[in-house]
């Protein structure tokens, strides 16, 4: 917990400078944006417009563009008699960009290739009929990664149409005012109401990993563990070299349970940071679940070995050791992190759990009186499984 705060705390430091040494950028010229419903091929017939209504959301999102209504794209579209279902040629496009004002047409596809799942775009300029640039992110998970492919395909047409950089807006709708606001939330420990001004500079620098790590963060602070995995997941797309934000995704994987996906980012997180000693205590954590326990033990050991005052290393190697039967390897690990932390409630009661299976009673005792003082509820518990003499 510590680590992560002063992660946190670097991470913000480092924005506030990003923020501050950024050139001034007159604000963009409001731009209106028609959206076609993505086109499904091979793969769900419902897929298509999933991806259309998540890269139509994002883009709504932006300060600097405005969203045609789709149903205003089908009413010209029927009463202009255009081709607009199935796949649109891009002089359709542009006509009908043209008929309902858009500046620029989103034509887009899903598709499927045995395991992968790809999804493309098109940004035609009605003005010229032309493409000006075309899109691609691909999944290798299928249609499980869908959120993150259309998020990410969508944030790189907000950087084509926008740019990367932020722009200067009015005083309520400026980069500087969305950060004082998320930072004067943040720092009162108000997360819910912190979150909402950090995703607005996310849709006004679309691909800053830094930014994506800090709305993952948070979160996970507010226990949304799947938004944080979509979040983190965005952080590592453009941030491919950012440890905590791999350990980000595999936390958020392992508290939605899911102890396999968890394995692969954890171990890109050590692998780019040997020492991240979290990292090392939940791929213990994971191993554990699958009931692989030497390979668990050794992890949460070396976790110890990094950080000597890593104390939930200390208390999951105590308690396997335990459920394990291996109370004199216990005693003397939760001893150890006594040493490093003498209040700490769940440590004394595993330690007096580790007492009572060697029978050593006064051990357990000791340990008992001091937990009176720390944690009653505890206590009880402690002295229930005293046996009486």
């Amino acid at each position: 917990m510590r680590r992560g705060r002063i992660v946190q705390a670097n991470a913000l430091l480092l924005l506030l400078l990003a923020l501050f040494s950024l050139p001034e950028v007159s604000s963009a010229a409001q731009m209106t944006v028609a959206v076609h419903p993505f086109l499904a091929q091979g793969t769900s017939f419902h897929l298509g417009a999933t991806v259309g209504d998540i890269v139509s959301t994002s883009l709504a999102g932006n300060r600097d563009i405005t969203l045609v209504e789709r149903s205003r794209v089908a009413e010209v579209a029927r009463q202009q008699r255009l081709a607009m279902s199935g796949v649109v040629e891009t002089a359709t496009a542009a006509k009908a960009g043209k008929l309902v004002g858009a500046r620029y047409f989103i034509l887009g596809a899903v598709s499927r290739f045995g395991a992968l799942l790809v999804a493309t775009a098109r940004l035609v300029d009605v003005e010229s009929g032309r493409v000006l640039a075309s899109f691609e992110r691909t999944s290798k998970q299928g249609e499980d990664e869908t959120p993150l492919v259309s998020r990410n395909l969508a944030a790189d047409i907000l950087a084509f149409i926008s740019g990367d950089a932020p722009a200067r807006g009015d005083p309520t709708s400026d980069y500087k005012y969305y950060l004082y606001e998320a930072l004067g939330y943040y720092n009162l420990g108000e997360y819910r109401k912190s979150l909402p001004f950090w995703e607005k500079m996310t849709q006004l620098s679309p691909r800053n990993g830094l930014l994506r790590f800090i709305v993952a963060g948070l979160h996970f602070q507010t226990k949304r563990y799947s938004d944080a995995l979509l979040a983190a997941q965005q952080a590592v797309t453009w941030e491919p070299s950012f440890a905590e934000a791999h350990l980000l995704v595999g936390k958020a994987y392992f508290l939605l349970g899911d102890n396999h996906k968890a394995t692969a980012p954890l171990d890109k997180a050590l692998e780019l940071d040997p020492k991240l000693v979290e990292a090392l205590f939940l791929k213990g954590s994971a191993f554990k679940n699958r009931k692989r326990i030497e390979e668990a033990a050794d992890f949460f050991l070396e976790a110890i070995q990094i950080d000597q005052a890593y104390i939930p290393a200390y208390l999951a190697l105590g308690q396997l050791l335990l459920e394990n039967g291996a109370a004199d390897e216990a005693a003397g690990i939760l001893l150890s992190a006594l040493q490093q932390q003498p209040g700490n409630g769940n440590l004394r009661f595993l330690l007096g759990t580790a007492q009572i299976m060697r029978g050593n009673l006064q051990g357990a005792k000791e340990q008992l009186a001091a937990l009176k003082t720390i944690d009653a509820a505890l206590a009880k518990k402690l002295e229930d499984m005293i046996p009486k003499q």
